[in-house]
């Protein structure tokens, strides 16, 4: 167990929520109610905290297994950081962007490097860059949400920009579904690459946590147990039932043991196909679990490599050619060598599961990559690895289609004190973050206006 069960009269007498993950949404939701007075419970099927944003130790610094940054855009990652006390440990950086592209590294940083940027058409360039100005002025997405990414984007930049960047660049995140990915998901990340550059058009500023993201999460779950909750790590839910007006949650523990807990109320932070294994004695209506059964995942392969040598000036590369990772980013390029004792770098790979490479095993994707690297960069050798490792993520990246805000499950479940509250729910905006964060606050809203309204002593809920 993560931490010792407490609790007094006045702490039973409490109403119980049953937070399922401990990625940044769930910790959210769960420290947002904990400080609000309810006894929280949280839930995690893996053994460490964190999610996405979980770390491990290289060198005599942690890192994160999947690469993280944050916009100057992001307001709640800020927020949050200052009212944990951790505003000092936020650093900001200029990053060096550039595209990968018919075996040339070409700059791509700012309006300028695409001006220069010669495999599309002068004209498609001039194009390309105010459609990226007049994407950031749109309000009202509901047009965008009829159209297509590609729709929108060959009308506004021109085919050849589309063939050349666009196609690539959504390829990059969805595979062999970027035909069919929505003008609200380019609009959005439009949108947050422009704020991100606050009132310089030039220079973007990204930032990264001293210490790793995991300085975050650590302080998430410092707060939740000092507010009297719990943290247990290596329990997986595989039953969500209702019974005398509360919900029972059944977990299996890495023995193989199950145990059972109760709650008034179930915040279930997790990918769609988790929610809908567990909650099956529920009976929720159909209507509500074609949403939920339509959303489509992209799993993701992220090797992260520490390396002799930098492979080149550039903190984030995004590849246009067929290779089999899709960015590489070299995160010390970033934030400096710190104490890695080497040079990090990611790469990163969207895919079905259904492609072969998902099941090969780690050694023949490392060898794969090894290969990749040495097409984009001459200079490298598999020698230069000192180490690497490689994270699996089976719900990575919904895939986000036209008319998205209407197939979109509601967080209020039919089922009255159970949400849901997944990155499948984070549209408009994309996955990150930032707006993990924000979710995690509306999921939190969410369940205390049910618990409120239902219990008739306030007192004991705040």
């Amino acid at each position: 167990m993560a931490s010792e069960r407490t609790g007094n009269t006045l702490e039973n007498k409490r109403k119980h929520v049953c937070v399922i993950g401990a990625g940044l949404t769930g910790l959210t939701t769960a420290y947002r109610l904990s400080k609000q007075g309810y006894k929280v419970t949280v839930l995690e099927c893996n053994l460490e905290p964190g999610g996405m944003a979980s770390a491990f130790s290289i060198g005599r610094e942690k890192l994160e297994h999947i690469y993280h940054h944050i916009f100057t855009s992001d307001t709640y990652v800020t927020s949050l950081a200052d009212e944990l006390g951790l505003s000092d440990k936020m650093q900001w950086f200029e990053p060096k962007d550039s595209l990968y592209m018919a075996g040339k590294l070409y700059p791509f940083s700012s309006p300028v490097d695409l001006i220069r940027f010669k495999p599309i058409p002068f004209v498609e360039r001039i194009r390309t860059g105010l459609a990226v100005l007049k994407a950031k002025k749109v309000d009202d997405i509901s047009r965008l949400e009829e159209m297509t990414a590609k729709e929108w984007l060959v009308s506004n930049s021109g085919q050849k920009a589309y063939d050349s960047l666009w196609d690539p660049l959504l390829r990059s995140k969805f595979d062999n579904d970027a035909s069919r990915v929505s003008a609200v998901w380019i609009w959005n990340k439009f949108k947050l690459r422009g704020n991100s550059r606050g009132s310089s058009v030039s220079k973007e500023m990204l930032g990264y946590m001293d210490g790793s993201f995991k300085v975050l999460i650590d302080a998430l779950v410092e707060a939740i147990r000092k507010n009297g909750g719990e943290l247990f790590l290596g329990y997986t839910v595989f039953g969500l039932t209702k019974l005398n007006g509360h919900f029972r949650i059944a977990c299996m523990l890495e023995d193989c043991s199950s145990v059972e807990l109760e709650a008034d109320a179930v915040a279930a932070t997790i990918s769609t196909p988790r929610f809908n294994a567990m909650t099956g004695e529920l009976g929720l209506p159909k209507e509500y679990l074609s949403k939920t059964s339509s959303i489509q995942y992209k799993g993701d392969l992220c090797m992260v490599m520490r390396l002799r040598h930098r492979l080149s000036d550039y903190y984030w590369t995004t590849v246009c050619d067929d290779l089999p990772f899709v960015v590489v980013v070299e995160h010390t390029n970033l934030t400096g060598l710190r104490k890695y004792g080497g040079h990090i770098v990611y790469l990163s790979r969207y895919l079905d599961i259904t492609d072969p490479l998902w099941t090969q095993s780690d050694s023949d994707i490392f060898k794969l990559f090894c290969k990749g690297l040495a097409n984009m960069y001459p200079d490298f050798r598999p020698g230069d690895v000192r180490d690497w490792r490689l994270t699996r993520t089976r719900y990575a990246q919904p895939v986000i289609g036209k008319k998205y805000s209407v197939k979109m499950p509601a967080m209020n479940t039919p089922q009255p004190g159970v949400f849901l509250a997944g990155m499948a729910q984070i549209y408009p905006e994309d996955r990150g973050m930032n707006y993990a964060i924000r979710l995690g606050d509306q999921a939190a809203e969410a369940v205390s206006m049910h618990l409120e309204g239902s219990d008739s002593n306030k007192a004991n809920c705040k």
